[in-house]
């Protein structure tokens, strides 16, 4: 099992480096961690959006609902997860990818029976803005690299010759974005 987890970690690696994620990309964030006095750990992040996109909520059956997904969250406390206003938060054991056609357009380790993350947008988030008030506690102590994914929504500027007034029309597009995060090591837990 650890030999897999390991060759599973190096392929998402290698597939991370090749699809190199812009400097534009939302950025989910660790912006602190606690250490609680029951030898608790909370994290907290923070979601940064890109001059470029916006996170959307759901545009009936047209568009979905833009989302972040931390993958593998050892030992999640029940109940211990904050939600800023204008999200949703879920816990899935199969972790919501940004997919389109029914196919992902990222491949995350995503580790069977281990609690993910998702946070789901229910009010839109403007170009250039940081959302904080994201946290979540484990019962896990130390820390190793996780993976997260985020699906924006991306807007072109006015295109020159489309129907309506002189360079009105725009393109929305979802995006798809991959990314490392710092998370609650499973390997802790398996030495003991």
């Amino acid at each position: 099992m650890l030999a897999y987890l390991g060759v599973a970690w190096m392929t998402a690696a290698v597939f991370l480096a090749a699809i190199s994620v812009s400097a534009s990309a939302a950025q989910l964030t660790v912006t602190e961690v606690d250490k609680n006095a029951d030898g608790t750990m909370t994290y907290h992040f923070s979601v940064k959006v890109s001059q470029t996109e916006t996170m959307e909520p759901a545009a009936g059956d047209a568009l979905p609902a833009d989302f972040v997904t931390i993958y593998n969250f050892y030992g999640l406390v029940d109940g211990s997860v904050t939600t800023p206003d204008g999200w949703k938060f879920t816990s899935e054991e199969s972790g919501r990818t940004p997919a389109a056609g029914g196919y992902p357009l990222v491949l995350p380790v995503d580790v069977p029976g281990t609690p993910n993350m998702t946070w789901t947008v229910t009010a839109g988030v403007k170009p250039g803005t940081e959302v904080t008030g994201f946290a979540a506690t484990t019962r896990v102590s130390s820390m190793t690299d996780g993976m997260y994914s985020a699906q924006v929504t991306q807007r072109s500027g006015p295109i020159q010759g489309a129907a309506g007034p002189p360079g009105s029309a725009q393109m929305t597009s979802k995006q798809a974005q991959i990314g490392m995060i710092a998370t609650p090591s499973f390997l802790a837990e398996l030495k003991k």
